[in-house]
């Protein structure tokens, strides 16, 4: 019995620590925007964008824009990084509206002025819901593409297999969280607390649907062969690979502007619209309840807090 009670002692305390581990080094958000909450501080013009709020089925509320191109050719759903919230990657929305693509921006749970705290269930089931979303507000006319930015390409990745979209767009994206920790620490083995998950190689693997990989070349934070690596074991029929010379993680489109948007033209309008999903996984039990458990502390806090006198 001692060495039983020992035995789940040691892996209540490992899941602990890659539970912390993944809270603390994952997500970083903000309330607080990059210059302001005005689109047009972005270069978005006025009258392009619509803000949208829309509920998750756990009734967190999350925040978004909706922008729209003049003569859009696809609609897409854009899943930002790990920091900050919507604004720190709003300088791109420009860019697609030029490319003729509508754009969801979106913050998860916990980011921006979205209710809630981030979790990795908790992100990928925000995925979800905004693509739901997405797909009740576009325009059913042209494609749907869902594009995913650094951690915002393997919460896509996760996305796609539960939701159908007509392309894949990954820019700057890791092939999987113990690769990404091993490169950012390499002399600690930190990669052991991250566990099987954010896997977007396996995901690729069985794409069905057309792919853009897109990465700069001296990416600091994802090196360029995750990139080669996404789509070369890509199975999908049309896939397609752009790389930015001397590129960073988050410079691509200040390097490579023109180059990008046509390229992400060329990707749209080449799109079937044909959408297939490709099979469901369910997020681990354990997962769940430990998440479940964590929403109904919230949720008590929180009702505490609203119950106290002023």
């Amino acid at each position: 019995m001692p060495l039983i009670a020992v035995g789940g002692a040691l892996l209540t305390a490992a899941e602990i620590a890659r539970r912390v581990y993944r809270h603390t080094q994952l997500f970083l958000p903000s309330p607080e925007p990059v210059k302001s909450w005005n689109p047009a501080d972005y270069g978005i013009q006025r009258g392009a964008v619509e803000e949208q709020w829309f509920e998750t089925p756990d009734g967190e509320e999350l925040y978004g824009w909706y922008c729209r191109a003049k003569k859009p050719i696809a609609s897409a759903l854009f899943c930002h990084g790990n920091t900050g919230n919507l604004t720190v990657s709003a300088d791109i929305i420009p860019h697609l509206l030029d490319a003729g693509i509508n754009v969801l921006f979106f913050d998860y749970r916990g980011f921006g002025k979205s209710t809630g705290t981030a979790s990795i269930h908790g992100v990928v089931s925000d995925g979800i819901t905004a693509a739901r979303f997405h797909h009740k507000i576009r325009p059913k006319n042209v494609p749907s593409i869902l594009y995913g930015f650094s951690l915002g390409g393997a919460v896509a990745a996760q996305v796609i297999k539960r939701h159908p979209f007509d392309g894949l767009i990954l820019q700057s994206t890791f092939t999987s969280l113990p690769d990404i920790t091993r490169v950012l620490f390499p002399t600690i083995p930190m990669h052991l607390l991250a566990g099987n998950l954010f896997n977007t190689r396996s995901v690729v693997k069985r794409l069905t649907v057309p792919l853009l990989v897109i990465h700069g070349a001296d990416d600091e934070v994802a090196p360029a062969w995750m990139a080669h690596e996404l789509h070369d074991h890509c199975v999908a029929e049309k896939k397609a690979i752009h790389i930015v010379n001397d590129g960073m993680h988050k410079d691509l489109y200040v390097r490579d502007r023109d180059s990008l948007v046509w390229t992400i033209n060329q990707f749209a309008t080449g799109l079937p619209r044909n959408t297939r999903e490709i099979p469901l996984e369910k997020a681990p039990r354990t997962e769940e309840w430990v998440d479940a458990a964590l929403r109904f502390i919230r949720r008590s806090v929180r009702r505490r807090i609203a119950s106290q006198p002023l």
